[in-house]
C-alpha cells in the first residue's frame, strides 16, 4: 500500500472541516461545532502545515504539524479515518510526518481515543531515526501523556 502526505491549502478547508468535526467529537466529547475560521491560522502561519494522509491515492486522514517557539516540531493533530484504520496506514504516515523535519519533536497523546496510546508507543519505539525518546506529562487536559525525542532522517 502506497502512503503519502499531500500538503493542503485553504481550498481544502471544506474537506478538512468535514473530517475534523467527527474527529474532535471523538477526541473531546461535547466539543461542539467547529467555527468556520477554525483553520485560518494553519493557512496563514509559515510555521504550520496541514497534510492529507493518502493511501493508494485516496484520502485516509490528516496531520497538522507546527514548529513551536522552542524549536520543537509538534504533531498537533493526527487522524486516520475510521475506514482506513488497522491497515498500517497510520504508522507509515506518522514516520512520513517525522521525516519532514529532522530535529526535536513533541507529541501529546490523546487520552480519550481508544488505541491512541498503544499506537504512538509502538510507532515511536520502533521507527528508525528516533533518539532520546522520553515519556512525559500530558500537554493538555485531553491527553494522557506526551513524548519528546529527536528525529534524524536515516535515508
Amino acid at each position: 500500500m502506497s502512503v503519502v502526505l499531500t500538503r493542503l491549502s485553504r481550498a481544502d478547508t471544506p474537506w478538512l472541516h468535514a473530517v475534523v468535526a467527527p474527529y474532535f467529537a471523538e477526541l473531546v466529547p461535547g466539543f461542539g461545532p467547529l467555527e468556520h475560521d477554525r483553520f485560518d491560522i494553519w493557512w496563514n502561519d509559515a510555521d504550520r502545515a496541514v497534510y492529507a494522509i493518502e493511501a493508494d491515492q485516496s484520502r485516509a486522514g490528516f496531520a497538522l504539524i507546527r514548529k513551536c517557539d522552542d524549536d520543537h516540531h509538534e504533531i498537533s493533530e493526527f487522524c486516520v479515518l475510521p475506514n482506513a484504520r488497522s491497515r498500517g496506514i497510520g504508522a507509515q504516515a506518522a514516520v512520513l510526518c517525522l521525516a519532514l523535519h529532522s530535529g526535536p519533536w513533541r507529541i501529546g497523546v490523546a487520552a480519550t481515543l481508544t488505541g491512541t496510546a498503544r499506537f504512538w508507543d509502538r510507532v515511536l519505539t520502533t521507527a528508525p531515526g528516533i533518539n532520546g525518546l522520553e515519556k512525559g506529562p500530558a500537554l493538555t487536559p485531553y491527553q494522557c501523556h506526551s513524548y519528546t525525542f529527536t528525529y534524524r532522517d536515516i535515508q
